[in-house]
């Protein structure tokens, strides 16, 4: 007789077929709003930013990469470095400078829309929730905001990286590990955070699987012993 699938093993397979077919709702129906919805958010970040009313712009290239005009704060843009890699020469006049011009691939943005389905499929897998539509939209929300930070951040960097404000080894070094964190952690982790935080039963199920007592091992019960016994 096969023994039944533990729980988290069940809870492996549903999440695994579940993640799959999240994928390809994502793919196929909703990545083309949500890049639209994060570029029209992006946009009125910028818009927002000094400067950004007459020197910001969100634009999709024909090849469907974006292109930023990022506003330039005018204490950046006095900096020596930034007025090098404007041109300037040694002994000239400052260059009036404005916004920063970044072209960004369309699979940047992409790639930060790939936890939402990861975190559907945890949430879906779980089982069912009285609250379980209000879970799906907070933690939605919550990775939406995550998206923007995330594609703001990796933004922040490139720009600091073409025109190399940041010179000094611990300064390149926190770049380089929030440029890390940003493409290479919390993709990933924040679902695998957020679904158990938001979903009561999702968490109670995490905990009884890591706190659950081994069963113990069966007893034999002894046999009683032949013998012969004499009346007396």
């Amino acid at each position: 007789m096969r023994a039944p699938a533990s729980p988290p093993f069940r809870f492996l397979l549903r999440g695994s077929a579940l993640f799959i077919a999240m994928l390809a709702l994502w793919w196929w129906v909703l990545l083309s709003p949500m890049l639209a919805g994060l570029r029209f958010s992006t946009a009125a970040v910028l818009w927002l930013l000094p400067d950004g009313r007459s020197a910001s712009e969100v634009m999709v290239e024909p090849g469907s990469d974006w292109m930023l005009r990022v506003p330039i704060p005018e204490f950046v843009a006095k900096q020596d470095a930034v007025q090098r890699a404007y041109g300037r020469a040694p002994g000239a006049p400052p260059v009036k400078v404005r916004s920063f011009k970044l072209e960004i691939a369309d699979r940047v943005p992409t790639f930060f829309t790939l936890s939402f389905p990861l975190f559907w499929a945890m949430v879906l897998a779980a089982g069912r929730t009285p609250r379980l539509w209000r879970v799906f939209a907070i933690g939605t929300a919550l990775l939406g905001v995550l998206a923007q930070l995330s594609l703001l951040l990796y933004t922040a960097y490139t720009i600091e990286t073409t025109l190399r404000l940041a010179t000094a080894g611990a300064a390149a070094t926190l770049w380089g590990a929030a440029e890390y964190l940003n493409v290479n952690v919390a993709p990933y982790v924040a679902p695998l955070l957020i679904a158990p935080w938001l979903h009561t039963e999702l968490r109670l199920q995490i905990f009884s699987w890591v706190e659950a007592p081994a069963p113990p091992a069966p007893v034999e019960a002894e046999k009683p012993r032949r013998g012969r016994y004499r009346a007396k």
